[in-house]
């Protein structure tokens, strides 16, 4: 009996580890949504409205980006002056597991904050439309591998738990 209830608990434990996969990689999407938004609104508030970049980050509200904002915010000023804190911003998120992002996903997002505050407003608008577009192509392609991957993980989470409790009988 206590050996059925393992192989049971080693099938449900193996079943929601896949399932675990599967929302990391969908989070992962929702994340690149995210910023997608965050950037076509940062171009938005530039073009229309020539907001200065630090304002940007301080009007713009989106409860999935808050840890990124207020980071952004917080390494905004420094020593009194304001400088473009975005790359900093990415790498903290990064580093203590924020942003679930593959190097090419990091890199477009480093490149497209590269440039903020910097130029005139209908260079900086060019500019980071073009960073734009490479992530929502690259959005695009993660979207359709990705979801196919977040269902293999869900299937052989299952699979390899029952295949345990096979061998263990």
């Amino acid at each position: 009996m206590v050996r059925y209830a393992g192989m049971i608990l080693i099938a449900a434990s193996c079943t929601a580890g896949g399932f675990l996969f599967s929302d990391k990689i969908k989070y992962r999407l929702r994340q690149l949504e995210d910023f997608i938004k965050f950037f076509d609104s940062i171009i938005k508030y530039i073009d229309i409205y020539k907001y200065p970049v630090e304002k940007i980050f301080t009007i713009y509200q989106d409860k999935n980006l808050e840890f990124f904002l207020d980071k952004l915010v917080k390494n905004g000023r420094i020593d009194g002056v304001y400088k473009n804190p975005w790359e900093i911003s990415v790498q903290e998120c990064a580093g203590e597991g924020l942003i679930y992002f593959k190097d090419e996903e990091l890199s477009v997002i480093k490149e497209f904050g590269a440039r903020l505050g910097i130029g005139r407003a209908e260079e900086q608008t060019a500019y980071l439309s073009l960073y734009s577009e490479k992530l929502k192509k690259i959005y695009a392609n993660a979207c359709e591998q990705e979801l196919n991957s977040a269902k293999l993980y869900r299937w052989s989470g299952g699979l390899i738990g029952i295949f345990i409790c096979i061998l263990l009988l």
